[in-house]
């Protein structure tokens, strides 16, 4: 009996002692694998952290000799602008004869029936399709005066046609007063006067007159 508890308190002492000198030197190689993967980590982030915030961040150009310029948004040309001429596409205004509608020497002082007298201004030729009743030309120094009725078939515009046959002479249109009410137009350039009066219109014709002053020097 004796014997049999020496041999148990034997098993039981190497047993402790196996675990005395086991476990303690697991925990220290724990340790030293925990220290070993610390020291690692932190020597990598102090080593890593200056160049992987260098690497990570893009470059902001503020070395010498590598400055980036800011990108600027090209805007389309026009296709046209305007110039001291005018506006782009639009023909210049057609410029305006200032010269003297008549010249010495000027006609004689006549009247002539059906046609147009001789020395009958051309700047006053009447719209085409015209019948003349009476025309006439009067000088005196300087100045003409020229007079005529005649009558023109439709479709024609009396007024409109001496206005823009005037206008290329420089004549303006000015306000004048018709005579009950009959449609008449009044155009001037300086001391020069023209007038036109539409008299009756029918159904095929539009009877007018005009009388104009010209001088030798506009």
């Amino acid at each position: 009996m004796n014997l049999k508890r020496l041999i148990l308190f034997v098993l039981l002492g190497v047993l402790v002692g196996i675990t005395i000198f086991w476990v303690p030197g697991r925990f220290a190689d724990s340790a030293a694998i925990e220290d070993d993967e610390g020291s690692a980590g932190a020597s990598a982030s102090q080593s890593g952290s200056p160049g992987a915030a260098a690497s990570s961040e893009p470059s902001t150009g503020s070395g010498l000799g590598r400055t980036s310029k800011p990108a600027t948004e090209a805007l389309p040309k026009a296709a046209s602008t305007p110039t001291e001429s005018g506006l782009p596409g639009l023909a210049a205004k057609p410029r305006t004869k200032t010269a003297a509608l008549v010249s010495e020497p000027l006609p004689k002082q006549a009247v002539r029936k059906d046609a147009l007298v001789a020395g009958y201004p051309t700047a006053l030729a009447p719209p085409s399709r015209t019948t003349v009743d009476v025309s006439s030309v009067s000088p005196t120094t300087g100045v003409l005066q020229v007079a005529l009725t005649a009558s023109c078939r439709k479709p024609c515009d009396v007024l409109r046609h001496y206005r823009t046959r005037l206008a290329q002479h420089g004549f303006k249109e000015v306000t004048t007063t018709s005579v009950e009410n009959t449609p008449v137009t009044s155009l001037s350039r300086g001391d020069e006067t023209v007038s036109v009066t539409v008299t009756r219109t029918s159904r095929r014709h539009v009877d007018f007159s005009l009388y104009s002053v010209l001088r030798t020097k506009s």
